[in-house]
């Protein structure tokens, strides 16, 4: 089942840190998956999803902004056929 979630922001959380082989902190970039409170559904109930989190190594982070970068440009340059 596919879950939507409105809102994605990503963020550094002090403290949210991996522990190396070598035993040094590497800072986790933190990915959060949001619909930013409660979604109304059409019988007037409110639904609420809890949030997706996703911590991310820095190289992680850097390879999820790359490919987004370059499937906003597709969505954003994509003509629809008529």
């Amino acid at each position: 089942m596919t879950m939507h979630r409105y809102e994605a922001r990503a963020d550094i959380v002090p403290g949210e840190c991996e522990l190396s082989v070598g035993g040094r902190l590497i800072q986790l970039v933190t990915l959060t998956l949001t619909d930013a409170g409660p979604i109304t559904m059409p019988d007037g109930t409110d639904h609420h999803c809890p949030d997706v989190i996703c911590p991310l190594r820095a190289s992680e982070a850097r390879t999820l902004a790359s490919r987004l970068l370059k499937l906003a440009d597709q969505a954003h340059t994509r003509s629809v056929a008529r």
